[in-house]
C-alpha cells in the first residue's frame, strides 16, 4: 500500500505498492509528493485501526488532484457510503444527481485515485454482487469481510 500527498492531504492512493503509483501519478505528470517522513500521523493512526477491525471513517483529507467536475461529485458520493456498508452505482448517481448515469458512475469509480479513503470497495452492482475493482477481486472480498460484510 502506498499513499501520495500534498500540504492539501492526500491525492492518490494504490494498494499494490509503491511502484503503482508512482507509475499513475507519472502518467498524470505529477512527481515528488510522496512524503519522506512516513505517512501522515493521523491516516497511519486510521490505517492501524481500519485494519485492526475497528470501523474507521477516514477523515484524513483528501484532495482530488485531477478528474472531472462528475468524476470528483462521484468520488464525493463514494465517500458518504459508512463503513460495513454498501451502496450500488445506481444509488450514487442518484447522489449526483444524474440517476441514469449509472455506467458513467461506473468509470468513475474506476478511475478513483484514492482507494481505501475513498472506498471504493463498498461499491456494488445493483443486485447486490460485489461487481468490479480496479485492485482486483479478492483485495475487494477481502475488506468486504474485514468491514464485516461479506461472511
Amino acid at each position: 500500500m502506498a499513499f501520495a500527498w500534498t500540504g492539501k492531504g492526500i491525492i492518490a492512493s494504490s494498494l499494490r505498492g509503491k511502484r503503482e503509483l508512482l507509475a499513475r501519478l507519472a502518467s498524470k505528470g505529477i512527481s515528488g509528493v510522496l512524503g519522506s517522513r512516513g505517512l501522515p500521523s493521523d491516516l497511519k493512526d486510521e490505517l492501524d485501526a481500519y485494519f485492526s477491525g475497528l470501523p474507521v471513517e477516514f477523515r484524513t483529507p483528501v484532495w482530488f488532484a485531477w478528474g472531472t467536475p462528475f468524476q470528483r461529485a462521484v468520488w464525493q458520493a463514494i465517500k458518504l457510503i459508512p463503513y460495513g456498508q454498501v451502496r450500488s452505482y445506481s444509488w450514487i448517481a442518484k447522489c449526483v444527481g444524474r440517476p441514469k448515469a449509472y455506467r458513467a458512475v461506473g468509470q468513475a469509480v474506476k478511475a478513483n485515485p484514492i482507494p481505501l479513503l475513498v472506498p471504493c470497495h463498498r461499491v456494488v452492482r445493483a443486485d447486490g454482487t460485489i461487481g468490479g475493482f480496479t485492485p482486483g477481486l479478492e483485495l475487494k472480498k477481502w475488506l468486504l469481510r474485514l468491514e464485516g460484510i461479506l461472511p
